[in-house]
């Protein structure tokens, strides 16, 4: 009688750890910040001229990663150890980031940030990558 109750104890005991464990897989150090908007060129864009879409702007520190996701697919990636430089246009609220891309060659992403967000996302932004913001 005893031996099946501690058994039942420790099973207890090991799938409440098992399951703690996979909570804690499956939170990530991700950063979101919604309602941050891209700029697509001319000639990425089917219409050929130049448009912006809404989406969220992600943050992951786990993968070293700056993701920009439109409904639950990412459009831009940028690893953060091509990010070259991060400027910041204050007038229009304009978050460029200057990275390499796969050949070499230097290139650039605009984000139209939202005003609530701006502040806390930059500071991430440069904590996480260790590249000064540069305001403009």
């Amino acid at each position: 009688m005893y031996r099946r109750l501690a058994t039942v104890v420790v099973c207890a005991g090991f799938m409440s750890g098992l399951m703690s464990g996979m909570t804690a897989l499956a939170e990530s150090a991700v950063t979101a910040y919604p309602k941050v908007k891209v700029t697509v060129p001319a000639d990425q864009v089917k219409s050929g001229k130049a448009e912006q879409r809404e989406g969220t702007l992600n943050l992951d520190a786990d993968s070293k990663n700056v993701l920009f996701v439109v409904k639950e697919a990412v459009q831009r990636t940028v690893p953060y150890g091509q990010i070259s430089g991060l400027q910041f246009f204050m007038a229009n609220h304009l978050l460029r980031i200057i990275y390499r891309d796969g050949s070499g060659r230097q290139n650039y992403v605009d984000f139209e940030l939202p005003q609530s967000s701006q502040a806390d996302l930059l500071k991430q932004l440069q904590a996480e990558t260790g590249i000064a913001v540069r305001l403009t």
